[in-house]
């Protein structure tokens, strides 16, 4: 009788690990879940060798092989920091990793959400994947930490480590991309409006990077200007980081649209708080128009290349949809042309 109590506890048991195990194999791959398990795993191997533990930490942790089709999003853990950027994501139906991505960078609200669900009408339209950082006000605060690309400690102005910039988290996030085949493609395109104009040209400016394939940058406040006669963050003169003439003709020669809408032409005196913006012009349409030919002119005073655009949307103000609509047009006619023509 007692061996028989044993056997039919022992089925018990066996039986609920079994449960237990197709429950957890039944549970959605979600990027929380799969970091969690990859840190399992990495503590194993720790504690197995030295060796083996070293190398498990140079692991990328999207831990994604694909984009789910519709929206989505994975946290991205910035390298060498204790920052994680949440990525919102959207993939048409159809679609797979070479597809042409297209990095979004929002405006200075940070609504990375709202930013995403503007392209997901044209991303079906045109065929393109959408990736959206959202690098939030925790862990890149202000306009120093966002807009300025968390170069400098903002009391003592020092240069901070490069890990800690906010214009390195997009490229390194396509790399882990594309190194985990999430995309096969070699290049992105890269869109900023408003506060997102602002992260995108400057990032171009001081970092010129060979992935971005184009970029298209609508309606930012005020601009960095390409020379050293003002001061950062108006112009070069003492920027964090030196630009050297290689670097600004490297940056003169990707293709670049400048885009703003001709109806943006309200003053705004909130942003005229000082007399370097104020220089810029009256509102958004005349700095637009007075960066891109400050930038032409800087090009050609260097016999630089010069490979930008510049177009003023009619009926178009400070619409961040519209503005979206208008880029994703852009970025389809350009796979198609290998340039802009607006």
């Amino acid at each position: 009788m007692i061996n028989l109590l044993r056997w039919a506890a022992l089925l018990l048991l066996f039986s609920s690990a079994a449960k237990a195990e197709i429950s957890l194999a039944l549970l959605p791959t979600e990027p929380a879940t799969v970091k969690s398990a990859e840190a399992s795993v990495s503590k194993t191997v720790a504690a197995a060798t030295p060796k083996a533990a070293a190398s498990a930490s140079k692991v990328d942790a999207i831990a994604l092989k694909t984009l789910a089709d519709g929206t989505g999003s994975f946290h991205f853990p910035v390298a060498q920091t204790k920052k994680t950027v949440e990525v919102f994501t959207y993939q048409p139906a159809g679609t797979d990793a070479s597809a042409p991505l297209v990095m979004v960078i929002p405006g200075a609200d940070r609504n990375a959400v709202t930013y995403r669900n503007d392209w997901i009408k044209v991303a079906d339209q045109y065929h393109l994947r959408i990736v959206v950082p959202r690098l939030s006000e925790q862990d890149y605060p202000g306009s120093n930490g966002y807009m300025l690309g968390n170069l400098q400690d903002p009391k003592t102005h020092h240069r901070l480590p490069k890990s800690q910039w906010a214009f390195t988290v997009v490229n390194n996030i396509f790399d882990a991309m594309r190194k985990q085949g999430i995309t096969t493609q070699s290049q992105y395109y890269l869109f900023g409006n408003n506060g997102g104009c602002q992260f995108v040209h400057r990032m171009l400016t001081l970092l010129p990077q060979p992935e971005v394939k184009a970029a298209i940058c609508s309606a930012a406040g005020w601009w960095t200007l390409p020379a050293t006669d003002q001061h950062w963050p108006y112009g070069l003169r003492e920027a964090p980081i030196k630009v050297s003439s290689d670097q600004l003709a490297a940056y003169f020669a990707k293709p670049i649209l400048i885009a703003v809408g001709a109806n943006d032409d309200e003053p705004e005196n909130k942003l005229q708080h000082s007399k370097q913006i104020a220089a810029q012009g009256n509102n958004r349409l005349e700095r637009a128009e007075n960066y891109f030919t400050a930038s032409q002119q800087q090009a050609e005073l260097n016999n630089m290349p010069f490979n930008w655009h510049f177009v003023a949307l009619p009926d178009v103000g400070q619409n961040r949809s519209n503005m979206s609509v208008y880029a994703a047009g852009e970025f389809y006619r350009f796979e198609q042309q290998q340039a802009f023509n607006p």
